[in-house]
């Protein structure tokens, strides 16, 4: 199914948000230390100013107009917040490695998968299922809103 032009931003943003998943998993197999740990680093940078602001538009904007929508119970939004709950707890695991500075190629290998998983999840199944049933100008109502400064 191709993706309704209202929720390109967060597509634009799944985008970004692999290649730092991509660049933690790369780090966690094949870099040294100093590497790795400025990988996660960044990594964290990325979640405090962009990554963590794109959940909350997921869960303030995006899921509370599907669920308008759906039935009690959805499972696309069970499961899109379990996994968001997963990804935040490995992000906080990973800031806590990296100022113990233990353990950060298996966290960051951890946390590189989960975020990999969860984007492909709202790509093929929460996206769809919101284009199916969500009306064109509530679409483009949620749009607004992840536009908006």
């Amino acid at each position: 199914m191709k993706r309704h032009k209202s929720l390109y931003p967060l597509s634009h943003d799944h985008h970004h948000a692999l290649v730092q998943a991509k660049n933690l998993r790369i780090a966690s197999f094949g870099s040294d230390i100093t590497s790795l740990h400025r990988i996660a680093t960044h990594f964290i940078a990325y979640w405090d100013t962009n990554l963590q602001t794109h959940f909350r538009q997921e869960e303030e904007i995006l899921l509370p107009v599907f669920s308008q929508y759906s039935p009690r119970g959805c499972q696309e939004i069970i499961e899109t917040l379990k996994q968001h709950v997963d990804i935040q707890q490995a992000v906080s695991q990973l800031r806590k490695n990296i100022e113990q500075e233990t353990a950060l190629a298996g966290e960051s290998q951890k946390l590189s998968a989960l975020l990999s998983m969860h984007i492909r999840y709202e790509e093929q199944h929460l996206f769809p299922a919101i284009q199916e049933i969500v009306p064109e100008e509530a679409l483009w109502e949620i749009n607004r809103h992840f536009t908006e400064k």
